[in-house]
């Protein structure tokens, strides 16, 4: 906070500058201050003074003499004409107004109003105009929630595209209003503190919300939904929040009856010094805060999450030890063991994940029954964690290769995920964006959850095999893809948002459940391309281009994008285009990744520099080193590419077998089936195991699984075009050799059926290499 303390400001209060914080347009906020000065706010009746600032108490009154009415004794008395009687008529007494309301509480309740009024077109903002809200779609739609207490109202969704503009606006109104409201110096010190506790609240809304929005649209293509319409100094904006904070808060440490909002202020200082970038300085005033209120559990409660909030981003390495409070315990558990997966320290994630286990008492045999007890917040946390910590269990599953640990783990969680449906355990939350109380976080809503576990499923188990309906990670997928564009009242969008929730969290949720689309979107297209089906794939990359420019999701996912694009390209055989995307993908990544072994592995494998290993020493130590990073990788994926580059390379014939073997081993624990076929064909031709009967039945087993891939729901029974056709070959051959004429003939028509399908990828390459020499 640019090295300025709470102790450094003055009490008293300077007036505002006449400039606003915006340009707001007056399509979306009307009066503006001005008006407002006008309309809404009346001068005070009883103030004592006219207009032209003359006293009204300097006008004479004029006094009735008491001889007016009393007859003269020089006029003659006329009697007054007879008259009838009337009854004597009621007196009305004369009006008394209403003591005036005072200026500095309408400022108030008006700036009020209009923070919770914002809250109400979030639930647009979140939904993208993509979405569709046809009430004759076929399924029931989703209600538009005009209240946030989570009241559903009879009015269905509707799409509004400037509802993320409407929101920052009125929130820009309610920072005005506050702001005129503390120029005002007759304000007493509990109102001073009211009116800098809510200016923070909704300044640091207006602050996150127009960055989101900003960079939202800024990175938006051809798919924008809003116009930037608001323009907004955050620079001056954050000068004013942390002067109002820091003075409020001293002005709030002088009286014990202000310490509520005492506590409040001290947690948006840390979180201004957080935003500012100014992590160590953040820490401090949290630890300082903890330290000095030991006996407050639930401000407590606030500072730890404020930490954990901003650790996984300015320091992943430090966590706070905390020991005494249960569910903090539990969720610092949680986020370590997640910040281990962000930041791939993959060496300390088992304990990790056993210190969460203990955390919250999971074991694999614990009855499902004991997951429902205790109240509904106890009953909704205790699910939420178990079903993330089983997530992330089930990811590490399938990374070391484990695959039946991590299809029991996935059993698990579909059953909990099931139960707590039936049982309504998640059903609260779904008007209230995830949000739990005691600890007053937004947990994961139930919708995403879904779509997390089925997103959890497709890449923790990659199995490709099987009929269309059968693949899990085409099954999933559909699943997932089938009503994604319809407003469904029970589909993947959470529908309500707290007044915790500011423009910043709806554009956050929209984004991470956007991301998850286009990560199942690409785990779709490798399954596709693993079963030989490279139009559909090429179809989908194109989807995929325009999804990821829609919703501004290239930064995140264009290596992986990348790398689709060069092993389609590198499958349909087009190799100088596939060295141009594999290059792409390891400029876009860090160099000794993961991910950028795949790129190198298969940069070489496009310049075809695997091809006869053993004839040159240069390409063979490029190979070995590639392969030795393989192998010390945690992946039994890498592993097992790692064992079988190395025996690509070994001239001893005894070590390659033993080399192989491994890899071979690694891969059928995984169940990845595309290294088994590469591994049949390689034994198959170079090392030949056991006896006659042996080798044919490794090459059954290779032509099975071939056809496994894509080969069962096609009439010509083609799955993986190049390795079935090895196959067929090395069939052929063998049956031919045996004198078995019938298995010649079947083996020839399947050579001929691989062939044809070989020509139509060969005219698909044709086409997609014309594509790209057009755009050049």
């Amino acid at each position: 906070m640019a090295s300025r303390t709470v102790a450094d400001h003055a009490i008293s209060l300077q007036a505002p500058k006449p400039e606003q914080y915006s340009s707001i347009p007056n399509s979306i906020i009307q009066p503006t201050r001005e008006d407002a000065s006008r309309t809404l706010f009346p001068a005070p009746l009883s103030n004592g003074s006219n207009g032209d600032g003359n006293s009204y108490n300097d006008l004479k009154r004029r006094k009735l003499s008491p001889d007016v009415y009393e007859a003269s004794s020089s006029m003659p008395i006329v009697p007054a004409p007879p008259h009838p009687s009337y009854p004597t008529p009621l007196t009305t007494p004369s009006p008394v107004l209403p003591a005036p309301i005072p200026t500095s509480a309408l400022l108030y309740h008006f700036a009020l109003s209009a923070h919770r009024s914002s809250h109400l077109h979030l639930q647009q903002a979140f939904i993208p105009t993509s979405i569709s809200a046809d009430p004759n779609a076929g399924s029931p739609l989703l209600p538009f929630h005009q209240s946030v207490g989570g009241g559903v109202g009879q009015k269905l969704f509707f799409h509004d595209r400037e509802a993320a503009n409407k929101a920052l606006g009125l929130q820009l109104l309610a920072l005005d209003l506050l702001k005129a409201g503390l120029a005002d110096s007759g304000l007493s010190d509990r109102e001073r503190v009211a009116y800098g506790l809510e200016f923070g609240v909704v300044g640091l809304k207006v602050y996150s919300g127009y960055q989101a929005l900003s960079g939202h649209q800024h990175g938006k293509g051809k798919g924008k939904a809003t116009e930037p319409r608001l323009i907004v100094d955050l620079g001056r904006l954050m000068d004013d929040l942390q002067d109002t904070v820091a003075q409020s808060y001293f002005v709030a440490q002088r009286q014990s009856s202000l310490s509520y909002m005492r506590l409040q202020l001290e947690i948006l200082n840390a979180r201004l010094a957080f935003l500012r970038g100014k992590f160590n300085l953040g820490k401090r005033m949290v630890q300082q805060a903890l330290s000095l209120n030991r006996d407050n559990p639930s401000h407590r409660y606030a500072l730890y999450l404020l930490y954990l909030e901003f650790i996984e981003i300015a320091a992943p390495a430090e966590f706070l030890s905390v020991i005494d409070e249960l569910l903090i315990v539990q969720l610092a558990s949680f986020i370590k063991t997640r910040s281990l997966f962000v930041h791939r320290r993959w060496e300390l994630v088992p304990s990790a994940l056993s210190d969460l286990a203990a955390s919250i008492a999971w074991t694999n045999d614990r009855p499902n029954e004991e997951l429902l007890a205790g109240t509904t917040d106890e009953r909704t946390w205790r699910c939420s964690i178990i079903v993330h910590h089983l997530l992330l269990r089930t990811l590490w599953e399938g990374r070391i290769g484990n695959d039946e640990a991590a299809k029991m783990t996935m059993k698990r969680i579909y059953v909990i995920m099931d139960l707590t449906a039936d049982r309504g355990v998640f059903d609260a939350l779904r008007a209230s964006g995830g949000l739990l109380k005691p600890l007053v976080i937004q947990i994961t809503p139930p919708n995403i959850t879904f779509i997390l576990t089925y997103l959890t499923t497709v890449v923790s188990r990659r199995d490709f095999t099987g009929t269309t309906k059968a693949c899990r990670n085409l099954m999933h997928s559909k699943v997932m893809r089938e009503k994604e564009n319809f407003a469904r009242a029970d589909d993947m969008w959470d529908t309500g948002f707290s007044p915790s929730h500011g423009l910043a969290q709806a554009i956050a949720l929209q984004q991470q459940v956007m991301s998850i689309r286009g990560e199942v979107m690409l785990e779709q297209v490798l399954a596709l391309m693993a079963r030989s089906a490279f139009q559909e794939a090429h179809k989908l990359l194109l989807e995929a281009i325009d999804h990821f420019q829609s919703h501004d999701l290239f930064h995140p996912l264009s290596p992986h994008l990348c790398l689709l694009f060069a092993q389609h390209a590198h499958y349909l055989g087009i190799d100088t285009l596939a060295v141009r995307y594999y290059r792409a993908c390891k400029a876009l990544i860090n160099e000794g990744s993961e991910l950028s072994l795949i790129a190198e592995i298969g940069q070489l494998g496009a310049e075809n520099q695997l091809f006869k290993l053993l004839d040159d020493p240069k390409r063979q130590d490029v190979v070995n080193a590639l392969a030795d990073k393989c192998k010390m990788s945690t992946s039994a994926m890498f592993t097992a590419a790692g064992h079988f580059l190395a025996s690509l390379t070994d001239s001893n014939r005894v070590h390659s077998k033993k080399q192989l073997s491994t890899a071979y081993e690694i891969s059928g624990k995984a169940n990845n089936n595309v290294l088994r076929l590469l591994i049949f064909a390689f034994t198959t031709s170079t090392h030949h195991y056991g006896n006659r009967e042996r080798m044919f039945r490794q090459l059954e087993t290779g032509r099975d699984i071939a056809r496994l891939l894509g080969g069962k729901d096609r009439p010509d029974g083609v799955g993986q075009t190049i390795l079935g056709l090895w196959f067929a070959y090395r069939l052929k051959e063998f049956n031919r050799q045996e004198g078995y004429q019938d298995g010649v003939t079947v083996a020839r028509e399947s050579i001929a059926a691989h062939l044809n399908r070989l020509t139509e990828t060969k005219k698909m390459a044709q086409v997609v290499a014309m594509r790209v020499s057009n755009v050049k």
